[in-house]
């Protein structure tokens, strides 16, 4: 097998895990946006639901905010009996300045977290947020929405840097050997000698291509078939939110949820 062929099966496998995370992306239905307005701070929920157990769902925010300000925003999710999960805490910002290049603005105007819900029902969620520097940041208006999607795409991003790397490796050798064959054309003429030739086939290994294929392919079959599936075990938020930055339990709110049946609580002083 030659590079030219490896480059094919790795490029092919890359694309494959781009597409495949793409759909499993596509959210199951269109979902209504909540608006800060009618939620932020409120007595409000926000109710949404798991179609399946073990469904993957989407959690998203997004809003446009004036230029040098931000907004932290907090989701606080119950199940079905009122039992606290967990919170989902992001933010949104814009910012802008001068360096070396000229002036420069960056905004970050949308952010999710995909995470299973192990039971099917309907969920309800409180939100809150701060702001900061500037007061104009409190009244920008920003929406969420916690959605079904198809499966969980993060699995699948080690095989497509895996395959990428690759790809681009090959692609690099490629790319040298052509740029030396040329330099090679414009000093000289050369004939291909039957020597030349067999000296030539002797760089290349006699690998059959169809290993390195399955060693590609298969994998990404598996993994795929396993981001589809449904992980209907019971969460341990507690230990989820150790390998998750924007995730966390309130100590206080579990507690208290635990001891009242059918607790709910805003985010916000005095709770509920």
């Amino acid at each position: 097998m030659n590079i030219y062929k490896l480059f094919i099966i790795a490029a092919i496998s890359f694309l494959a895990c781009i597409i495949i995370r793409a759909d499993l992306q596509a959210p199951l239905i269109s979902g209504q946006y909540g608006n800060f307005k009618d939620y932020d701070g409120q007595d409000k929920a926000y109710l949404f639901n798991v179609p399946e157990d073990g469904q993957m769902m989407r959690l998203e925010i997004k809003g446009r905010l004036p230029l040098n300000s931000w907004k932290a925003i907090d989701l606080e999710v119950f199940d079905p009996d009122g039992n606290y999960l967990f919170s989902y805490a992001d933010e949104l910002w814009a910012e802008t300045g001068r360096d070396s290049e000229g002036k420069w603005t960056e905004y970050r105007d949308y952010t999710y977290h995909d995470v299973h819900f192990p039971k099917k029902g309907q969920y309800s969620a409180y939100v809150s947020s701060t702001f900061g520097p500037n007061k104009r940041a409190e009244h920008f208006s920003y929406t969420f929405r916690i959605i079904p999607i198809k499966g969980n795409s993060k699995i699948l991003i080690p095989l497509m840097w895996m395959s990428g790397i690759i790809a681009g490796l090959c692609l690099f050798v490629i790319l040298n050997r052509l740029e030396e064959g040329k330099n090679k054309s414009d000093i000289s003429f050369q004939p291909i000698t039957k020597k030349g030739l067999q000296a030539k086939q002797a760089m290349e290994t006699t690998f059959p291509v169809w290993p390195i294929a399955l060693l590609f392919f298969v994998p990404v079959l598996l993994v795929s078939l396993f981001a589809y599936g449904k992980d209907d075990d019971e969460a341990d938020w507690q230990v989820y939110a150790y390998g998750h930055s924007n995730i966390y339990v309130d100590k206080q709110l579990r507690e208290q949820s635990i001891g009242s049946a059918g607790f709910r609580s805003r985010g916000g002083p005095g709770g509920k």
